[in-house]
């Protein structure tokens, strides 16, 4: 008995001290970051460069859907090599990179697999290491998702092995070499799955400074499975390179000549090979071997006495013609099922960019509007880091509805750092109900029409406003301008049967002031004020109408976060016949985005008559988001969800009291999901799901 006490004395003991030193030694990891001086004003500039290879092990049609990847999709090749050399500029903890050379064996030198090139620069001391995705197991606000292990490796080094409380698409699992004097982590590797994409980064940290909170050394190896289709990926980066002496030289001599001076390790005799095959004197060789064979045919005389320019000349136009054809039917098939992007301006200062024609991915359901198809084209000219201008064109078709919706604003950035702009925008495609037309319209006729047989009540909506903005300071807002209102019959037969007019037109100076308490991360608090004059370029109507409205969104730790919205309007006069309300701050959107977009304190079941029923509102919406909050905790189902969310609307308007809606939603690396129940006077009164689809948008 004596023995067995001593023993399980011993092993609690020993238990107790493995736990006192792994706290110890963690202490000190998530304490390093904080150690580490980076308020220095000075930026620091060096090199970095890039290896990959993209090996394609099984392909189908689907690959030709997905963005970056209609390139290699197309092509005819298994194998892709390429190579970058980058300008690296680090401030402040800043690292940002800036292209200088490339080559590539993929067709056009497209980008490939883009989305992966974010796991070469982790942060790993940061609370998230790819941009808000991935908890660190570095950072003391992850701690709880881990579980740690740590052992004495050397003198003054320590393993630390770390493994998730949960399997979750946010989390990772994986190792890394400590010094236990300072918490640094010399290097670490680790394994996730993320955004249809499996990773194993491993990488070494530098020795001092700023350096040691950044890789200095990184490699990466992905899988990408998604409907068939299997993509293998091998990236190696080096970074703090020092500046070549001659690179300017180099750099006049072309990509390939600076990347062949600035490679810190030479390629292998596969990517040699892999290159060799895509020169262009290798291609130059094969073309003339091809024409000069096929020319042999025809004109046998010719080449056996080895005139090889005479029989090179006979096809070259249609071979060269073929190839054009080749290039331009890839060109279209890549700008349909791809995101276009064109750049142009001596130093790049003018794009245009434009979401896919035909891609499937972005379609949204839900049951108010059915499925919506979304397009968008935005073209931006930044004359210089102050001044811009921009045109935006959105639209939406609702299949259900059979309505187009466009929302085209053109804005003039005449001063960024204030937030200075004029702003034109038409919005038109929304329709408008209004009960009160009719209902006028029926106590002037009295009974000597059939009013059940006509359609009074649907409005075409079409909304131009015209206005500046400026910050005066980083508390205060303000925007001026004027906006113009323009509603018309659906059926414009049977108002003009009743003798009254089938256009109803407003034209209204409006004022906004904006309130920021703390700056601008922080509450937003607005006040707007219109009024409609009568006579004022063509107005028939009038009112007057003043709206406040406050939201904030405040960031949680762990990639949580808390939205706030609640707001007030009201109608102060109306005119004889203004019928309609139409709010600043309480419309319905009709062309949702997916999750980032406006999920968030909006009412998803409201039906869209009480936007313009009641001369008063009062809302308040309140939505909670978290990577794990019930579902995500489920052993298969948070290998997918990244985001899960709880939502409560309320409002209070006319005849609508109190009207109240719940909803869960969660978020995968497909698509997003949520449901809603709404509750009108105590009472349920509708349920409903609304779907997005959430594939490749951070590709």
């Amino acid at each position: 008995m004596l023995t067995i006490t001593t023993l399980l004395l011993a092993v609690t003991t020993a238990m107790a001290a493995d736990r006192r030193y792994t706290t110890n030694v963690m202490k000190r990891v998530f304490a390093f970051a904080a150690s580490v001086d980076t308020t220095g004003s000075d930026s620091t500039e060096s090199r970095a460069y890039v290896k990959y290879r993209l090996n394609i092990n099984r392909r189908n049609w689907v690959l030709l859907s997905i963005p970056t990847m209609y390139a290699i999709a197309n092509s005819g090749e298994r194998e892709h090599t390429g190579e970058i050399y980058y300008r690296l500029t680090t401030k402040g903890g800043d690292f940002q990179l800036e292209r200088l050379a490339s080559h590539s064996t993929i067709p056009h030198s497209s980008n490939a697999m883009s989305a992966v090139m974010k796991y070469l620069t982790p942060r790993i001391y940061g609370e998230t290491m790819f941009n808000k995705a991935i908890l660190s197991p570095f950072h003391y606000r992850n701690r709880h998702f881990y579980h740690y292990r740590v052992s004495p490796f050397t003198d003054g080094e320590a393993l630390v092995s770390f493994t998730p409380v949960r399997k979750n698409t946010n989390l990772v699992k994986g190792w890394a070499r400590i010094d236990t004097s300072s918490g640094r982590v010399i290097d670490t590797a680790f394994d996730g799955e993320y955004d249809l994409v499996r990773f194993h980064v491993a990488l070494t940290t530098g020795h001092s400074g700023l350096q040691a909170l950044l890789p200095d050394k990184c490699s990466v190896n992905t899988r990408f499975l998604f409907l068939g289709n299997d993509i293998t990926s091998e990236y190696s980066s080096v970074f703090f390179m020092p500046t070549l002496s001659d690179e300017t030289l180099a750099m006049q001599k072309g990509d390939t000549a600076l990347l062949d001076k600035a490679r810190p390790f030479p390629l292998d005799s596969h990517e040699e090979l892999l290159f060799s095959r895509h020169s262009p004197d290798k291609k130059k060789k094969k073309t003339i071997i091809a024409d000069t064979d096929t020319a042999a045919v025809k004109r046998g005389n010719a080449l056996a006495k080895g005139d090889i320019t005479t029989a090179t000349d006979t096809l070259p136009t249609a071979t060269r013609s073929d190839r054009r054809k080749r290039r331009l039917w890839k060109r279209i098939g890549e700008n349909i099922v791809g995101r276009i992007r064109y750049d142009f301006g001596n130093d790049g200062q003018g794009s245009i960019r434009l979401t896919p024609i035909l891609n499937p991915l972005y379609f949204s359901y839900s049951g108010k509007r059915g499925l919506i198809y979304k397009m968008k084209v935005k073209a931006s000219y930044a004359f210089d880091s102050r001044r811009a201008l921009e045109a935006t064109v959105n639209a939406g078709y609702s299949f259900k509805q059979r309505q187009l919706y466009l929302d085209i604003p053109l804005t003039c950035h005449f001063d960024r750092r204030h937030n200075g702009r004029v702003k034109l925008e038409w919005q038109s495609g929304s329709r408008i109900t209004n009960s009160e037309v009719a209902d006028a319209i029926k106590r002037e006729n009295g009974d000597s029409i059939r009013w059940d047989k006509m359609n009074l009540h649907y409005f075409r909506n079409h909304r131009l406003k015209l206005s500046a903005s400026y910050d005066i300071s980083r508390h205060w807002g303000v925007e001026a301008g004027l906006i113009g209102y323009r509603r018309s019959a659906i059926d414009k037969t049977h108002f003009v049967q009743a003798g009254k007019p089938h256009v109803y037109s407003a034209a209204a100076p409006l004022l906004e002031v904006t309130f920021r308490p703390t700056g601008y991360h922080g509450p937003v608090i607005t006040l707007d004020y219109e009024r409609s004059i009568k006579g004022l370029l063509g107005s028939n109507t009038d009112y007057e109408r003043i709206e406040a409205d406050a939201q904030y969104s405040h960031g949680l730790p762990c990639l949580s976060a808390l939205q706030l919205r609640a707001g007030v309007g009201c109608y102060t006069h109306k005119g004889k016949e203004s019928y309609f309300l139409d709010y600043t701050n309480f419309r319905e959107n009709n062309v949702p985005g997916g999750w980032n977009d406006d999920w968030a304190c909006s009412f998803e079941l409201l039906n869209s008559a009480w936007y313009n029923a009641s001369d008063f509102y009062v809302r308040a919406n309140a939505t909670y988001e978290t990577p794990m909050l019930l579902l995500s905790w489920l052993p298969v189902a948070g290998r997918l969800i990244e985001r899960e969310r709880i939502y409560v609307n309320a409002l209070v308007v006319r005849h609508l009291y109190p009207y109240v809606e719940y909803g869960y939603g969660l978020a995968t690396r497909a698509f997003s999901l949520g449901a809603f129940l709404s509750q009108r006077k105590g009472k349920i009164d509708a349920v409903s799901v609304r779907v997005g689809f959430e594939l490749f948008r951070r590709w």
